[in-house]
């Protein structure tokens, strides 16, 4: 279901784009002939006041088409395309990048005015020894190779002081910061002393993007939340409010520690050590084994309880002043977005890994749908506007075929005063296509070959 919702927000994208080239060449007298949402075979059409609107069965895009507008067409009148003045044309170019920044803004607008609990965790760690107890490509995370422990408590980064998880998170996010320091020197409280543990910039850089698994994990406590129908919790009588403490004798305080036994365990009877009202008791419980991808895990049915250390209350920014705030809010993601982009192509983080395509969209797209209901809608809302301003960008940059290639022709043209002869024309157009087929495919075989790891 998520990943349908995914393929619905995209499309959204797409029409928003498109519609604004549409609004734009029917603005300066141009002739639409088709409106698609996707490429390929047509799932549904339907003509309305001459124009055929349909949606196809590839959904990576769209396009609208004008008459006149590809250069071997040789239909004549006014409304033909290629006759519109530059400026006209530069203006039906730069509409869809627009209208997709205006729906950035618009989204980010309703974003900001929305008043949210933010929980506040304590600077208390867990740490997962291996990405696959977190559902990620398996591999040593970032934080426990370089030393960090489960019941550690951070108390500075590069003598930034961490009293919450939102200040570490809020120290790293900041991709230009971190790019230009060699290490993180992170300052913590381990057994009544202060140790250091350095970790290599490059290295949390792989973690924050998804390359590697970081590996942290703030908070404590293991109160359950819920206990799942027909789980082996339930079957092990396990009741909400009990607080698990221990499995095996061995005692667990964090979700880290939890994890890698139950999952380890599947098939397996484990003794629960749980406490009750006040009252230790044990309870024996064999975790069901759970297919995920090529691995079997062991699963005991049990959501826990995030208790933070406080909850602070944002109030939503009242409207008009959060148009401004959306707008700082929009250059803040473009900023990180070029920040992400300067690290690819300067070798910092994998092209391979972290460069994505249309596959790799959907598959983030359906993971934010699929999100914990009581922050989806605002997560959703910032995932949306985050990609229509990718959006924004990617189709102004100056290649032929894409609009920003497009507008680039069209001012060379108002330059000169005179078009560019056709035959050239179709060559520039021919090679753009030919180069952007290319990129996409590529792009697509590695979006596959990440989402299915060959």
């Amino acid at each position: 279901m998520s990943w349908i919702a995914a393929i619905f927000l995209l499309g959204i994208l797409v029409f928003v784009h498109e519609m604004g080239h549409l609004l734009a060449g029917l603005s300066v007298g141009m002739k639409a002939e088709a409106f698609s949402i996707g490429f390929g075979p047509t799932i549904v059409k339907k003509e309305i006041k001459g124009i055929l609107f349909k949606i196809s069965i590839i959904p990576f895009g769209g396009y609208c088409k004008f008459k006149g507008e590809s250069p071997d067409d040789k239909s004549g009148g006014k409304d033909n395309f290629l006759l519109l003045a530059p400026l006209k044309r530069i203006w039906v170019y730069f509409a869809g990048p627009l209208f997709n920044f205006i729906f950035a803004i618009i989204l980010l607008t309703i974003l900001v005015s929305m008043p949210f609990a933010k929980s506040i965790y304590s600077p208390v760690i867990g740490v997962f020894t291996d990405g696959r107890y977190l559902q990620f490509k398996p591999g040593t995370t970032v934080a426990y190779e370089y030393g960090l422990k489960s019941g550690d408590t951070m108390k500075s980064v590069n003598g930034v002081a961490i009293k919450s998880d939102s200040d570490f998170y809020n120290y790293i996010q900041d991709l230009s910061t971190l790019s230009k320091t060699e290490n993180l020197d992170i300052v913590v409280l381990r057994n009544g002393n202060d140790v250091t543990v350095s970790i290599p910039s490059s290295e949390m850089l792989k973690g924050i993007s998804g390359e590697k698994s970081l590996g942290l994990y703030f908070g404590e406590g293991l109160k359950i939340k819920r206990v799942a129908d027909n789980s082996s919790a339930s079957e092990a009588s396990l009741e909400v409010n009990d607080e698990i403490i221990a499995i095996n004798d061995v005692a667990v305080n964090n979700i880290a520690e939890f994890r890698p036994i139950i999952m380890d365990s599947a098939s397996q009877k484990i003794v629960l050590t749980i406490l009750r009202d006040g009252t230790t008791m044990t309870r024996e419980a064999i975790p069901s084994p759970t297919t995920i991808g090529d691995n079997t895990f062991g699963s005991l049915g049990v959501e826990f309880l995030s208790e933070p250390m406080s909850v602070e209350s944002i109030p939503g920014t009242p409207f008009p002043a959060s148009i401004g705030v959306a707008f700082v809010r929009s250059g803040e993601y473009l900023k990180s977005y070029f920040d992400g982009l300067a690290l690819l192509f300067t070798g910092k983080l994998s092209l391979r890994e972290n460069l994505g395509g249309p596959v790799r969209i959907l598959q983030l797209t359906s993971q934010v749908v699929g999100s914990d209901i009581e922050y989806r809608f605002r997560t959703i809302l910032s995932f949306t506007a985050t990609i229509s301003l990718v959006l924004f960008f990617m189709n102004l940059l100056p290649l032929p075929v894409v609009d920003g290639g497009m507008i680039v022709i069209s001012f060379i043209e108002l330059i000169r005063g005179k078009p560019i002869k056709e035959k050239i024309l179709v060559k520039i157009q021919t090679v753009g296509a030919l180069f952007l087929i290319t990129l996409a495919i590529l792009i697509t075989i590695n979006d596959i070959s990440q989402l299915f790891k060959f």
